[in-house]
């Protein structure tokens, strides 16, 4: 009897002070947790998903996914989430600061759109649905999609730099010309600049703003805008017409054609406010529908002086001027691809209007991309992708 109340005894004693689930009774939890969840919609989402940031502490998410970040201490800490593609954007704060409670999960969560990107792809205006409307085809002329659907005209589709906007002009309003922004899906369609004979546009770098060419009737002039319709300011203020703007890459230029007192279209630069306005070219011919290079070491533009129109390239300051095209059709509207290496151009050669690109040197055959037998004409090249 005494050895059993004894053995007891111990057994007891071992218990209390092991607390009973392998740990000493009454410890408290020194640490906390924070649990987030990552929800992603749109079109063209981040297929490697993303990092998130718990205070010191890194993890990668899905796209739409959770992880749990542990170990942390009491007190608020600091959530961010990175990695995110240029299209996409949180909705609510990044970063954004949470609670950590000892022997806790804290649960926090983002909500992610991600917009249609037109990456490594040509916008341009096609009639072969029986009027002209707007279109994305890949850069061998694959897989076209109409991104436009209505019985007015558009034309002079400019693709954004982050790739999810294009700018067009339309005449959807009921007069021409006015000056509209859509998704690269072709969804949210945005009207920019009411009804005033726009012309052509460009995008600014950071995709801020929008040159643009308008006769709102006394002569077509240059002017920017904010990509809200904001903020319109007027940059010439000539006896001619002035038309088709491009942006330099770097924003402080824009490069433009003009009328002569001589009847011909010149090629001029100035700086983006209007200042120092700089004539190029400088001939009997007209020069004209110019676009920077990607890294602006060039400008590609549409020339007659060989008797017809074609492609040629020169340096910004207009000298070295080289002929890239050389064909008894005419080529017009050149664009530059992402690595300045080819330029697509719409050419009549094949005895209607059609999207062909070329080495940017102008070596090699010329390639037909849109190969049918409508008119396909003012292409785009997306400035990402390939």
């Amino acid at each position: 009897m005494y050895r059993r109340t004894l053995l007891f005894v111990l057994i007891t004693a071992v218990t209390i002070s092991c607390g009973g689930d392998g740990g000493p009774t009454g410890t408290e939890p020194t640490t906390g947790a924070v649990k987030v969840t990552v929800s992603t919609t749109g079109t063209d989402m981040d297929a490697d998903g993303y990092e998130v940031a718990v205070g010191s502490k890194i993890s990668s998410i899905n796209a739409s996914g959770s992880t749990i970040i542990s170990g942390l201490s009491e007190g608020n800490i600091n959530v961010e989430l990175s990695g995110m593609a240029g299209n996409c954007s949180i909705n609510g704060d990044n970063p954004r600061t949470v609670k950590v409670v000892l022997g806790d999960t804290t649960t926090t969560s983002f909500d992610i759109d991600c917009q249609a990107v037109a990456d490594g792809q040509i916008a341009f205006v096609s009639d072969r649905d029986g009027d002209y409307e707007v279109y994305l085809m890949n850069t061998n002329g694959s897989s076209p999609i109409k991104l436009t659907d209505n019985s007015n005209f558009e034309y002079n589709p400019v693709i954004s730099h982050d790739g999810t906007k294009i700018a067009f002009i339309s005449d959807r309003g009921g007069s021409c010309c006015a000056l509209y922004v859509m998704g690269a899906d072709g969804s949210d369609v945005q009207e920019i600049r009411p009804d005033v004979n726009v012309f052509s546009t460009s995008w600014s770098p950071d995709d801020s703003k929008l040159a643009f060419a308008s006769n709102p009737g006394n002569g077509t002039e240059i002017y920017t805008i904010n990509t809200d319709g904001s903020g319109e300011m007027r940059l010439t203020n000539n006896s001619v017409n002035d038309y088709y703007t491009d942006w330099s890459p770097d924003g402080s230029k824009i490069l433009y054609s003009g009328d002569t007192a001589g009847g011909t279209e010149e090629l001029y630069t100035m700086n983006s406010d209007g200042t120092d306005q700089q004539q190029l070219t400088q001939n009997t011919d007209n020069d004209l529908s110019a676009r920077w290079s990607p890294d602006g070491s060039k400008i590609a533009f549409v020339s007659n002086r060989s008797g017809n129109n074609e492609i040629y390239t020169m340096n910004p300051d207009g000298t070295d001027v080289q002929q890239i095209t050389n064909d008894p059709g005419s080529d017009f509207f050149p664009t530059w691809s992402p690595d300045g290496t080819e330029i697509a151009f719409l050419s009549s050669r094949n005895g209607n209007d059609e999207i062909f690109k070329i080495n940017a040197d102008g070596s090699g055959t010329p390639v037909n991309l849109s190969a049918n037998s409508d008119s396909d004409t003012m292409p785009h090249w997306s400035p990402i992708g390939n």
